[in-house]
């Protein structure tokens, strides 16, 4: 399971030298990628899109897709194919830019062991940011929680902070969720066991926004 957010991350929220050890955090942030998993599905978003050539008459396919928002945390996995897909490897088939949004083939005609064809979908699983600042916020919360209960004394008010800071992630994501489950669930696909975004490709904007 790959986490979803870093110790720096949560180090933007506390401060953890002298505090918590790498291990600690390491760990706080397992366990709360786990509960998010549990409690918001896997993945925590998916996009579906079509594999397009750079004209009818090339040999060669367009290599930037969008996954329909910028500036995500990280892609966690990309499968390819028609009926029957592959899941592709990172580095070796394609490589990610979190700040735009995107996935970029290596190479412009094959993926994996497939060679690409228009009839292809491609299906992107994804972590938005917002899951991503959300984890690092609830990590921060237990390891305040825990200094607190070790020294048997009252919330701190950095404590308090963080909770608040971490209940309005919390409206946020009910908001997301909420919208995802009413608009999104005609586009409920059982093999996958998850809604899938379909997203349209700007090509050519593709290519300049990718970064």
């Amino acid at each position: 399971m790959q986490q979803i957010c870093s110790s720096v991350d949560v180090k933007r929220y506390i401060d953890t030298v002298g505090r918590f050890s790498s291990t600690a955090i390491s760990n706080e942030i397992t366990n709360q990628t786990s509960d998010i998993y549990d409690e918001c599905g896997e993945p925590l978003a998916a996009t579906i899109t079509d594999v397009s050539k750079v004209d009818t008459s090339a040999t060669e396919f367009y290599q930037e897709y969008y996954v329909g928002e910028p500036r995500i945390y990280n892609i966690d996995r990309v499968y390819l194919g028609t009926t029957t897909k592959e899941e592709l490897t990172v580095t070796t088939d394609y490589t990610v830019s979190t700040a735009a949004g995107m996935i970029k083939f290596v190479s412009t005609t094959s993926a994996g062991t497939l060679s690409l064809t228009t009839s292809d979908d491609l299906i992107i699983h994804y972590i938005p940011n917002i899951f991503s600042k959300y984890c690092a916020l609830k990590t921060a919360e237990a390891l305040l929680e825990l200094t607190d209960t070790m020294d048997k004394g009252k919330p701190s008010k950095e404590l308090q902070v963080i909770t608040r800071r971490r209940e309005m992630m919390d409206k946020l994501l009910n908001n997301r969720i909420g919208v995802a489950m009413t608009s999104d669930y005609e586009r409920y696909e059982p093999t996958y066991g998850t809604n899938l975004k379909r997203v349209g490709q700007a090509h050519s904007s593709n290519k300049y926004l990718w970064r």
